[in-house]
């Protein structure tokens, strides 16, 4: 019996034709990794792409329930979750060619409590002895504005009120405009524009004045602050300030407005007293971030 040779030529169109037909194939599925709820709408997805078969180019988490998807390299973050709800999820591969069955499906991942738009950052409460300044640092970047809340009294005794100061990263140059203000008295003058002049005003926010140790004993100012835009790299800071005070009848109620002239994202803030004073005991300051 003859034997006939095979050609090289027969091998190159067998490894050409089986180059063919996996360059048409879509991809095996991949498998699954682990789910992981990061926020109250979001989770990321984990997968192994396939070793065998065509090379996936794209791939898709998509959540069980809703059909929420994401795409990228693992892991795979999705978004547009609802809070407070438990999910699976499956990941599939594409090619040119199509689309992969989907992986088996994750674990399973809850999202949390719906974010209010007011979230605590951190509260001061000053103690027996009283407190020269009070310090929020290390703020977080993962909000719009800023509102810190007072309830506040100083030691000094002048039957009068000293000024707040305030100084954003430590900024203790001539960066702050003296404050604008508008306000009135509890004597029935009415509200009268003013502006602050004081020489201390220029390296400091002055955002409010509040009652002393000469006043009436333990009454404390009222004061909330808002401060806009605090971690925009494109534009200087501004605060905005409602404040008042009782002196048992009389006293004042202000409206601030301030200006940092920075463009420096604002990651802490210290809080003074006018004169050196201290912030008496029970003072409390609250500092909340907003969400737009």
């Amino acid at each position: 019996m003859a034997i006939k040779r095979t050609s090289s030529n027969s091998i190159s169109n067998a490894v050409k034709l089986s180059t063919g037909f996996a360059s048409a194939a879509i991809p095996n599925s991949p498998t699954i990794g682990t789910a992981t709820a990061t926020s109250d709408v979001a989770a990321t997805v984990t997968y192994t792409a396939a070793v065998l078969g065509a090379t996936g180019s794209t791939f898709t988490a998509t959540s069980n329930p809703g059909s929420v998807t994401g795409t990228g390299s693992s892991p795979i973050t999705v978004t547009g979750l609802t809070a407070s709800t438990s999910y699976t999820f499956s990941v599939t591969a594409g090619n040119a060619n199509g689309t992969s069955a989907a992986s088996s499906a994750s674990n399973s991942i809850t999202t949390s409590a719906p974010l209010s738009s007011y979230e605590s950052i951190a509260t001061v409460t000053v103690g027996s002895g009283g407190q020269s300044t009070v310090t929020f640092s290390s703020i977080p970047s993962g909000f719009t504005h800023l509102q810190i809340r007072g309830i506040l009294r100083n030691t000094a005794n002048t039957a009068g009120s000293l000024d707040l100061f305030m100084n954003f990263n430590g900024d203790t140059g001539t960066n702050y405009r003296a404050y604008k203000q508008i306000g009135g008295t509890g004597s029935g003058s009415g509200f009268a524009a003013a502006s602050g002049t004081s020489t201390a005003a220029t390296n400091k926010i002055s955002p409010a004045a509040f009652a002393d140790d000469g006043n009436t004993a333990s009454i404390y100012n009222g004061w909330i602050c808002d401060i806009l835009d605090y971690r925009n790299t494109n534009k200087y800071k501004v605060t905005r300030t409602l404040t008042g005070q009782d002196f048992n009848g009389s006293g004042a109620i202000r409206f601030f407005s301030g200006l940092w002239m920075s463009t420096s994202a604002i990651t802490s803030i210290d809080l003074t007293v006018e004169g050196g004073n201290n912030f008496k005991q029970y003072t409390q300051f609250a500092l909340y971030g907003i969400k737009a």
